[in-house]
């Protein structure tokens, strides 16, 4: 990654991001709605703790989406900006950063995107292990 051009590393970036706002939400939402089913289902049961982890389990899965637009805007825009600045240059051109602050370039900025994408991806993988106890460690 570190010898690509950066105006190739931030269009390939846009390419990925596209795809992920495209399906992500949605995934997040219906695997969420399946949890908060879940959870409403149980809650007039006498198994109300099974319940409560569902319901954990639909916070955890959702919060994907605040994630996103609290810790990730930053990063998310400035990255934005990048791909809009390569798109006057050939992809196999460099885009002048010289003048851009430390931790502002193209290599500093993918890298920070994918450290909080992978904390991200961590709050639907929390979810589903959430689920998956539920539904196999928790007595009916």
């Amino acid at each position: 990654m570190a010898q690509a051009p950066n105006t190739l590393l931030v269009r390939e970036w846009r390419t990925t991001y596209g795809r992920g706002i495209a399906a992500s939400p949605a995934i997040a939402a219906v695997s969420a709605m399946s949890f908060i089913y879940l959870s409403y289902s149980l809650s007039f049961t006498l198994n109300h703790h099974k319940a409560e982890v569902y319901a954990l389990a639909a916070i955890a899965t959702g919060s994907i989406v605040p994630f996103t637009l609290i810790f990730m805007k930053n990063v998310n825009g400035k990255l934005n900006n990048k791909v809009e600045k390569s798109r006057a240059l050939d992809r196999t051109e460099e885009m002048d950063e010289k003048d851009d602050k430390k931790g502002e370039r193209s290599h500093e900025l993918l890298e920070w995107w994918a450290v909080m994408n992978s904390t991200r991806a961590l709050l639907p993988f929390t979810g589903a292990c959430l689920g998956l106890y539920a539904s196999i460690y928790m007595t009916s």
